[in-house]
């Protein structure tokens, strides 16, 4: 049985920014019977005047139920989304989880409360579903891989969103011949497969072993097919910067403008074009920015 606290008119909730801690936060509201003015991470947190602060600790049971909860009232399909939004890197997200959970839970909503897209409670969600879910895809698409001494493979990335545990099950069923890790160096989370199954590490940073021997020619490789496949009559750079972000281009080696001219890689401070008339700009290193 949860203890209930006493009741506060003029609360937020602060969590430790993952979707466990989330999901305990929603049960802990209802079990408290207080409405939530606010539901944010701890780490990015800015109390309105006034407001009284329940730190909510995660609780891997409560979320559960939550979870089970959600997945019998609102289908598959709103918690999905709810747990796509509750990754997004929007200050509101967890307020927003909230205030949809709040409505599909009512017994004249619950399965069709997802497709109400219209609604204020339901359109912020499908939004950052919808950004969240796009994040996804463009890693997918963008994320590079390079092989580390004992075959291991190692992809970085700084998404947007804390989309790393909805990558590893995609690049597991499809590179599960050897073991790999994809580290989030803006969330800090390191997903690593071993060969048979794949779990999620919070880490700071990581210690990897020496890029295998012939990884810097397959770099180089990458480097001469992008040239190859350019086309001098069709180039576009801001069609370029509109399907692949530069906020990418730092992880990708086709896009690293960094090495020695002596060998052929590009240089940074002298600008170079392809046979097929590709030019790369030399101006500053690729930005986070889109």
């Amino acid at each position: 049985m949860i203890a209930a606290e006493e009741p506060l008119s003029h609360v937020a909730y602060v969590y430790d920014g993952t979707p466990e801690g989330l999901f305990t936060a929603v049960f802990q509201a209802y079990a408290n019977h207080e409405d939530p003015e606010d539901i944010a991470r701890e780490s990015s947190f800015q109390p309105r005047l006034g407001q009284s602060v329940r730190t909510i600790e995660s609780d891997a049971k409560l979320a559960e139920r939550v979870k089970r909860g959600l997945v019998r009232t609102t289908g598959k399909a709103g918690f999905n989304a709810v747990l796509h939004a509750s990754l997004s890197d929007d200050a509101q997200a967890g307020t927003v989880v909230y205030r949809f959970i709040r409505y599909a839970m009512r017994a004249d909503v619950r399965q069709a409360a997802i497709g109400e897209i219209a609604h204020p409670a339901v359109a912020p969600l499908v939004a950052l579903d919808r950004s969240v879910m796009n994040e996804r895809h463009y890693l997918q698409q963008f994320l590079r891989f390079e092989r580390l001494e004992g075959n291991v493979w190692f992809a970085r990335c700084s998404p947007k969103a804390s989309v790393v545990p909805l990558l590893m099950g995609w690049f597991s069923a499809r590179f599960n011949d050897a073991p790999f890790m994809i580290y989030d160096e803006a969330h800090r989370i390191a997903g690593i497969y071993d060969g048979s199954g794949w779990q999620l590490v919070q880490a700071d940073e990581v210690n990897l072993p020496e890029k295998a021997g012939d990884e810097e020619m397959m770099q180089q490789a990458w480097k001469r097919f992008y040239d190859a496949v350019s086309v001098d009559a069709r180039y576009h750079p801001e069609l370029r910067r509109q399907f692949m972000p530069k906020r990418f281009w730092k992880h990708m080696p086709e896009m690293d403008e960094r090495g020695d001219a002596s060998t052929g890689a590009y240089s940074l401070n002298t600008p170079s074009r392809s046979k097929a008339g590709m030019k790369l700009s030399s101006a500053a290193p690729p930005s986070c920015q889109k």
